[in-house]
């Protein structure tokens, strides 16, 4: 079966298993797109846009990408390159003169690219990202950005939205264009994308998924944020979206696509360039992220912006594409987004199967969400097989294949661990055909509309 008909098979416990996870983290609103090369392949929006009016969220709601505008900016560089207006290890300051006689006037574009140049990462006075003042302008930009380095370039990998930013002014200095006008011109314009740019106008505000607050202690209520502008900034933090439209743009970074650059350029941008030790050991390329995940190679950014919270990843040999967008802070787009690539690949990359399920039963009979007072389960027909999972964290750490025994027995594939491993699951049934209740381990599961019922809770959404 061809991975596009995978995910599209997959699309409704994708769904499912995002919607579990966004209640049970209580985020207001989460939209999620899955495209494989030119094909959308899921698409969906769950919660609200805006907890204090209880908007429903929509595919069609923009969020800030915030850091995503990394990526636009990192390919809008390699277009100028490639078209001979601009060279990886031109210095800064022979485009930006204004920083003659500061360390970042000798940085090359490259090191800019790659989070090597060693400078601030946000300024001296960065508190607009808690919205006390505006974002920096040009000037107030190039200011910030003459201070001394942190660090010699290539000492280490150092984030810095200030060198993405200086980024955005190169682009501007060599095709003479607004950085604005160049996207619209060279990126978004090309690949159609009309939910995708530089800097939300204010004339769509009100089609921004609201902005929420983190929460401090478990009981706080989320302050819905206002929005704002990155003015100087846009290169690095200021981009907007919708997941479908954040989807299409990272399809076009497969490699083989010729709508926005070479296969050469992709493969510089894509390559491990820096390599980061903290939290965790990862990679950055030139304007990319770049993770293995389940045996793939995948790149992508994450963002984060006053109220969203976001990530994209892309496998570019095959093209799958998958953007989580959240509408608050702390919401964990960049574990749901690399979830539902392993949600994806245990539908792809089936074990084979060393016992044969019975013939003439419909797997999706077997098929649902199950409960006890020690929390949940599903059953899923994942690919074509049965399997059990729990509907949160990692899938790989808790899947179990099963095996279909007869029209209420299935038997889990033998292994060593705890719960009732090699125990079969047995299912009572209604005189309908549907499921009153399953016996895993001795113990009974009910649907959970019917456990949520059996002990007084409101029905779900």
């Amino acid at each position: 079966m061809l991975l596009v008909d995978i995910v599209r098979d997959l699309a409704p416990y994708l769904e499912s298993w995002v919607e579990h996870q966004r209640d049970l983290a209580r985020v207001p609103g989460v939209q999620v797109a899955v495209r494989v090369g030119g094909d959308l392949a899921a698409s969906f929006a769950l919660g609200t846009a805006n907890e204090a009016t209880g908007q429903k969220l929509t595919p069609k709601h923009l969020f800030r990408i915030a850091s995503h505008s990394k990526t636009f900016t990192a390919t809008g560089v390699f277009q100028l390159v490639e078209a001979g207006k601009l060279r990886l290890d031109d210095l800064t300051g022979r485009w930006l003169p204004e920083l003659a006689g500061s360390p970042a006037a000798e940085l090359t574009i490259r090191e800019l690219l790659g989070h090597q140049s060693g400078i601030n990462r946000d300024g001296a006075d960065s508190d607009y990202w808690q919205q006390f003042h505006d974002f920096p302008d040009r000037d107030a930009l190039i200011a910030l950005c003459r201070a001394e380095a942190v660090y010699v370039p290539n000492q280490f990998f150092k984030y810095s939205n200030m060198g993405y930013s200086l980024l955005g002014l190169l682009i501007e200095a060599a095709s003479g264009q607004t950085y604005k006008d160049y996207v619209a011109t060279y990126i978004t314009g090309p690949l159609g994308l009309t939910n995708l740019g530089p800097e939300l106008p204010h004339e769509r505000e009100a089609e921004l998924a609201a902005g929420h607050s983190g929460r401090s202690a478990g009981n706080d209520a989320r302050r819905v944020l206002p929005s704002t502008d990155t003015r100087a900034m846009a290169a690095a933090t200021g981009f907007y979206g919708t997941a479908e439209d954040v989807t299409a743009y990272f399809a076009a970074h497969a490699l083989g696509r010729a709508e926005l650059l070479t296969d050469a350029s992709r493969r510089l941008m894509q390559r491990r360039e820096s390599e980061i030790t903290r939290p965790v050991k990862r990679w950055y390329g030139l304007g990319l992220f770049v993770e293995e995940i389940g045996g793939r190679t995948i790149v992508g950014h994450s963002g984060g912006f006053p109220g969203h919270i976001t990530q994209s990843w892309l496998d570019p040999q095959t093209g799958l594409a998958v953007s989580v967008l959240t509408n608050c802070l702390g919401g964990p787009a960049t574990e749901w987004a690399t979830n539902l690539i392993r949600l994806i690949d245990l539908a792809v990359n089936a074990p084979e199967k060393k016992v044969a399920d019975a013939p003439g039963h419909d797997l999706d009979a077997f098929t649902g969400r199950f409960a006890t007072d020690w929390g949940v389960f599903d059953v899923v027909n994942l690919g074509g097989r049965l399997v059990s999972l729990t509907p949160q964290g990692d899938p790989t750490l808790s899947i179990t294949e099963l095996t279909v025994v007869d029209a209420n027995t299935l038997m889990p594939a033998p292994e060593a661990g705890f719960g009732a491993v090699g125990e079969p699951v047995r299912f009572q049934r209604r005189g309908s055909g549907d499921i009153e209740w399953v016996r895993l381990g001795g113990g009974r599961s009910w649907p959970i509309a019917v456990y949520r019922q059996r002990v007084g809770l409101d029905p779900l959404a």
